[in-house]
């Protein structure tokens, strides 16, 4: 299947230090608006759906900024290690890149009035940080990548940042394909429907952004949701190949989505859609329905390729219910601690074997290993 590619060291230094500032901006525009909040609920309705105005102004952060504040810091973090670090970094920096770059035009436009000029002058100097750095950190994974060393002095281990990036179990690989087809499929049918029952007129400002947006560093919805869609449909298709992307790929677009159906579950939530579902009309009633799939099947997809990876060479080994938590992944058992690196090999280690007689074979064949 050909060798894997990783970073080399000062790349995912750099990596994390993108992913810090990033966070960093995220962050500072989530405490602004906090502080400028009657509530701090009011901050959360406002990025679900339903707005409320900030004190002297306009909120500027989004839900947008909560879920990348999660992902920079977690892939900050186990891109020091990481054999995916460059699936990670490199999808952190597209997504990055796609979510601001509408900011870029709205901020600057005639129609964006009644915004005091030092929060939009802050917001306009954000965004352009924030697409400046992902844009540098999208050339330096490009240009930065090499061939994992799989050799190793001997009678030690290969470290666990030089080896090649596993591969999603060959159970995980199906689930999150189904569930990301799915999940991308969903959101593309309501955009078409959408722009079929408002017309080109009001959807393409949907598109654009043009007097649409809730805080100043929101991302057109519309834009938003095609977004989404293909990072979903190219994280199924990773899957499908079984491709070391898919994991950190798969990942990012889950932890989005998931971030997105929660939000809207809880707007329905608290407007009494879900008490009241069969007064609803058919519109209604799958728009909340779509909201409770997104968060349910954006987990189901997380907690997939939050297994170890299977390394590269073993041939199918490890299937979805039989291998343990993912430890080597985004996290130590889940999606939020250690890093990327592959699990604790339950063959002989990567290394040069010594020069000795191999032992006689035993006298019965060890137990097949558990698939899925």
């Amino acid at each position: 299947m050909g060798q894997g590619r990783i970073l080399n060291s000062g790349a995912r230094v750099f990596g994390a230090l993108v992913c810090a500032v990033l966070g960093l901006i995220s962050l500072g525009w989530i405490i602004h608006d906090l502080d400028k909040s009657d509530e701090a609920s009011h901050l959360w309705w406002t990025w679900a759906g339903l707005p409320f105005r900030a004190t002297g102004g306009i909120f500027g952060s989004s839900l947008l900024d909560l879920s990348l504040l999660l992902v920079y810091a977690v892939v900050g973090v186990t891109a020091l290690r990481s054999p995916a670090a460059a699936g990670a970094l490199g999808t952190v920096a597209v997504v990055t890149v796609a979510v601001r770059l509408p900011s870029l035009w709205n901020l600057n436009s005639d129609w964006l009035q009644g915004v005091p000029g030092d929060l939009k002058t802050r917001a306009n100097a954000s965004a352009w940080a924030q697409v400046v750095l992902a844009g540098l950190l999208l050339a330096v994974v490009a240009a930065a990548r090499r061939p994992a060393d799989l050799a190793a002095p001997p009678g030690q281990p290969v470290p666990a940042a030089d080896r090649p990036p596993g591969r999603p179990a060959p159970g995980a690989a199906v689930v999150c394909a189904l569930f990301l087809g799915a999940i991308g499929a969903v959101i593309a049918a309501w955009q078409i429907y959408w722009a079929q029952e408002r017309g080109w007129e009001i959807y393409k400002y949907l598109l654009t952004g043009k007097h649409t947006l809730p805080t100043l560093l929101s991302a057109p919805v519309a834009w938003t949701a095609w977004a989404v869609v293909a990072l979903c449909l190219a994280g199924a298709a990773a899957a499908l190949a079984r491709a070391p992307l898919a994991r950190p790929l798969g990942m990012v677009a889950a932890a989005l989505v998931t971030a997105t159906g929660t939000s809207e579950a809880s707007l329905y939530i608290k407007l009494d859609y879900v008490d009241h579902l069969s007064d609803l009309p058919t519109v209604g009633v799958l728009s909340v329905l779509t909201g409770f799939f997104e968060a349910i099947a954006g987990l189901i997809a997380l907690f997939a390729l939050a297994r170890r990876g299977v390394p590269e060479g073993a041939a199918g080994a490890g299937g979805f219910g039989s291998t343990p938590a993912y430890g080597g992944g985004y996290g130590s058992g889940g999606y939020g601690g250690g890093g990327y690196a592959p699990p604790p090999p339950a063959t002989p280690p990567l290394v040069s074997p010594p020069s000795v007689t191999p032992p006689p074979p035993p006298s019965a064949p060890p137990p097949p290993p558990p698939g899925w």
